[in-house]
């Protein structure tokens, strides 16, 4: 299904259906796609009582957020019931993907300061976006304003929870620049949970009137307190510290009815887990991955409709002391074609991807749209799509882990069908889905005492869907309600023994209530409930008030705010009830 918009935000008036989709193929209106796509726009952001990115996810129908700790320390996403390694992160359309882990996708997310909107593509993109996106992808796009402005935030809130950030854009004749920087940590809501965050952004655009050269920069280091988020919950005194960054740069060429895009980019990510805190000497992993790649991406309007084709290469390399150091090259490549006749629309295409250390894959689909109205739309899509193991699939071991060196490539065929009825005081969105997905990753015991080993379950058919409603009553109130169900069918091995995959999101059911009292005054009510196919389920309700002004805002966020006691991953308990302050001034 469709959620246009998180379920926590106000009402306002921006028309997705104009949006332009990102794409590194062929671009469309939003109202002209043909796939499950959500677009979460930087007003809807600043009018949610999100503080992160994670925030903004967990309440999307169809997504899964596993955390083990508070804000976006580690945290795993799952869309549909797919595994964490089966989701691509994008940043302004660069593949931010990490070749050790899909633990560490959601490290190189960008502070919701610095985000004009997100993305957010479900059902098999790999055609689309390549390898990891197997389940779906997410594509952060940097804010581009066009104006001077700089603004300061500080936050204070339970566990010694701290913030403070600066956020400075400049807009010249010739350039634009976007600066953000921020430090984030807390004493941590139990023993060794501490963490201590940077974040910093750069987004420039050189040449902007002739031929703009787009540049994004980012780094990000956690330093982080991990109790039992690996290991069995008795091992208390893990830590982990984490950095990600990218640098990547692109432009966009138009020469009548051709479109060029290029994009030249390098991923960087580091990772040193400690078993002992303050102890290394008795267990220490350090893994360092490096991704060069370039890609170009054309379009070319014709009298037969559009086409889209594009090649990427990229050269992918780790150095780690437990899974050695090893290289591949991924040479990528697309084509397709949309027709269209009447209100009828079908894009056929397909992708090929060759990796330096696997093997060459080929996976085609089809995408069918059939415009009823202005604004009501049916679509279907359906593709086959693979992913490769991760370098810790293939080779970790610790004492209770071990690698598979002979891991298969997971596939799947997907299918949906959907509609969307967009409007301004009422929206449905809905959609149904199929995915027979063979060779399934997962890391599995076959006794009791044994080691967790990676493992290609021969198959899992998945069958779910969502369903969001949104209702826009006066000028000031708006209700929103999602549900979304999926049911995984396992053969080849039994599911109460897995580690990560088989334990997804059986029923996910989300209500948001929002109020807007005054021109400045703004309160918000979001309930959650959860339940997973092994049955757990939890209950969260979180609420906020805020008061904004040309100069200045206040925020007070409460979270879980009926201490319910659960956990996400890996027996993990979550924080209880906790709120936080936050105070932003702008400079003029």
């Amino acid at each position: 299904m469709v959620c246009v918009m998180p379920l926590f935000m106000v009402a306002q008036q921006t028309q997705l259906e104009e949006v332009v989709v990102s794409s590194p193929r062929i671009e469309l209106p939003f109202k002209e796609n043909s796939r499950t796509i959500t677009v979460i726009t930087s007003q809807d952001i600043v009018e949610s009582s999100a503080t992160t990115l994670i925030d903004i996810l967990r309440f999307q129908a169809g997504i899964d957020l596993r955390s083990r700790g508070m804000q976006d320390i580690q945290t795993d996403v799952y869309i549909r019931g797919g595994g964490f390694d089966q989701v691509l992160l994008l940043i302004d359309g660069i593949k931010v993907d990490d070749p050790q882990t899909g633990h560490h996708t959601l490290n190189s997310i960008i502070p919701l300061a610095m985000i004009e909107r997100i993305e957010i593509v479900k059902g098999a993109a790999a055609r689309i976006f390549g390898q990891n996106a197997f389940t779906g992808a997410i594509n952060i796009i940097t804010k581009k304003q066009a104006t001077k402005s700089l603004q300061t935030t500080l936050s204070r809130g339970a566990f010694d929870y701290r913030k403070a950030a600066a956020q400075w854009m400049t807009d010249g004749e010739k350039s634009h620049h976007a600066f953000y920087a921020e430090s984030v940590e807390s004493d941590g809501y139990r023993y060794n949970t501490d963490f201590y965050n940077q974040n910093y952004v750069w987004h420039a655009t050189w040449n902007k009137r002739n031929l703009p050269i787009n540049m994004i920069a980012t780094f990000a280091n956690r330093h982080f307190g991990a109790n039992g988020f690996y290991a069995t919950p008795e091992n208390r005194d893990q830590y982990e510290a984490t950095q990600s960054s990218l640098l990547g740069f692109s432009t966009h060429l138009v020469f009548e009815n051709w479109v060029f895009k290029p994009k030249l980019y390098w991923k960087r990510g580091q990772d040193e887990y400690v078993f002992i805190r303050h102890n290394p000497s008795v267990y220490r992993n350090l893994h360092i991955t490096d991704k060069l790649g370039s890609e170009v991406n054309v379009t070319n309007t014709n009298k037969w409709g559009t086409t889209g084709f594009g090649l990427e290469l990229a050269s992918v390399a780790i150095q780690s002391n437990n899974l050695g150091q090893r290289d591949r090259t991924i040479l990528h490549g697309y084509f397709e074609h949309r027709f269209v006749s009447g209100s009828l629309d079908i894009t056929p295409g397909f992708a090929i991807s060759n990796y330096s250390d696997q093997d060459t894959f080929f996976y085609p689909g089809l995408d069918i749209g059939w415009q009823l109205s202005s604004g009501v739309r049916l679509y279907a899509n359906s593709g086959y799509t693979f992913r490769i193991p991760t370098y810790t699939d293939l080779f970790y071991s610790d004492r209770s882990t071990q690698g598979n060196p002979d891991l298969d490539p997971e596939k799947a065929l997907t299918t949906e069908v959907g509609i969307r009825v967009p409007g301004n005081k009422f929206q449905l969105q809905a959609a149904l889905f199929h995915r027979d997905n063979q060779d399934y990753i997962d890391y599995v015991k076959f006794t009791e005492d044994g080691l967790w080993q990676a493992t290609n379950i021969d198959r899992i058919e998945s069958v779910g869907g969502e369903l969001d409603l949104q209702f826009v009553y006066g000028q000031d109130h708006k209700i929103q309600l999602s549900y979304a169900y999926l049911e995984d069918d396992v053969d080849g091995i039994s599911a109460s023994i897995s580690r990560y995959a088989i334990n997804s999101l059986k029923h996910h059911l989300n209500l948001g209530v929002t109020h807007q009292w005054s021109k400045a005054f703004r309160s918000s009510v979001s309930y959650r409930y959860a339940e997973r196919e092994t049955g757990s389920h939890y209950t969260l309700v979180n609420a906020s008030l805020s008061y904004d002004t040309e100069d200045y805002s206040f925020r007070l966020i409460g979270n879980n705010i009926f201490n319910e006691v659960y956990s996400e991953q890996n027996l993990v308990p979550m924080p209880k009830g906790h709120a936080m302050l936050e105070f932003t001034y702008r400079f003029h």
